[in-house]
């Protein structure tokens, strides 16, 4: 008889997945056809496969995704991957060293903006005082325009205390360039981190490719910690034009005064962007962004 029953997603790698059920246990599952765009966090049903060959490691498919809040992904125009689902924040990590892109910052949070996702800055190794100064300059224009900003270091503890804090009752994803410490964070907010990892990998028999698995760690009832492999590249081909536009608060005032109601916000005569950058209420950094990542999309 066909055992059917309602789960978790953890951990992901390729097509292949870890899920926790109500009761507690772990199932290596698989997604049926392509149809699915499973993502970590995920609720979603399954069917028992009977075991098929391993005992120790109970395997099912995945057959339904129930309805999400929202999707955390990026995509260009050949691939789509999503990250994780119903998400309540995403903490983008940075670092005094080694140096971080913030055009990669900048795309993140506008993906996050997207789907009505909290975005927050964490600016790690803060106790490397002879950097910081630097760090925080190119962070400063996002304070500008609103976007919390967080000192931490694992070293002193800094920030430490603030980020347990406010991970309860959240669902967050850690993510940023390889580098600026988030694994440090990870075991820092996570004790059993190590053991989860290994735990995770017998599942999905990846162990020496862990770094490229997004995996979940529960931490109580309704919190739960995501870690994102290191990112270089987050392309936003499955956005439109206004989702963008509306992902810009310092724009946002001005859209829809344009003198032109097809105004690309490049040279166009009577560009109300563009004077708010004259005007100063907004950076021309900040306008060049936003004209590339219109262009990408078109």
């Amino acid at each position: 008889m066909t055992t059917t029953f309602t789960a978790r997603i953890i951990a992901s790698h390729g097509r292949h997945y870890v899920a926790r059920d109500n009761s507690g246990a772990l199932w290596h599952c698989i997604a049926r056809g392509k149809k699915h765009e499973v993502a970590v966090n995920d609720c979603v049903i399954l069917t028992d496969l009977g075991n098929s060959g391993d005992v120790t490691q109970p395997q099912a498919v995945i057959e339904k995704i129930e309805p999400r809040q929202n999707l955390f992904r990026r995509s260009d125009q050949f691939k789509d991957k999503a990250i994780a689902a119903n998400v309540t924040q995403v903490w983008f990590v940075v670092a005094t060293e080694p140096s971080f892109d913030p055009e990669l910052l900048s795309r993140c949070q506008v993906a996050c903006a997207a789907e009505a996702i909290q975005f927050t800055i964490l600016l790690n190794k803060a106790d490397l005082a002879a950097l910081l100064a630097r760090a925080e300059a190119l962070i400063a224009p996002f304070q500008a325009i609103g976007i919390p900003v967080i000192h931490t270091s694992t070293l002193s503890g800094q920030g430490i205390d603030q980020l347990r804090h406010q991970i309860i009752g959240q669902s967050t994803v850690l993510t940023g360039q390889s580098g600026m410490g988030k694994s440090s964070l990870i075991n820092e907010l996570v004790p059993d981190a190590k053991a989860t990892i290994g735990e995770i990998s017998h599942y999905l028999d990846t162990g020496r490719h862990t770094t490229t698995t997004v995996q979940a760690y529960q931490q109580g009832p309704a919190t739960t910690i995501i870690d994102v492999p290191g990112l270089q590249v987050f392309g936003l081909s499955h956005l439109t034009d206004e989702q963008i536009l509306l992902a810009f608060p310092e724009f946002r005032p001005h859209l829809g005064d344009c003198r032109f109601r097809d105004c690309r916000h490049d040279q166009d005569p009577g560009c109300a962007l563009r004077a708010a950058v004259e005007n100063g209420s907004a950076t021309d950094v900040r306008l060049q962004l936003l004209r590339r990542l219109l262009q990408d999309i078109r």
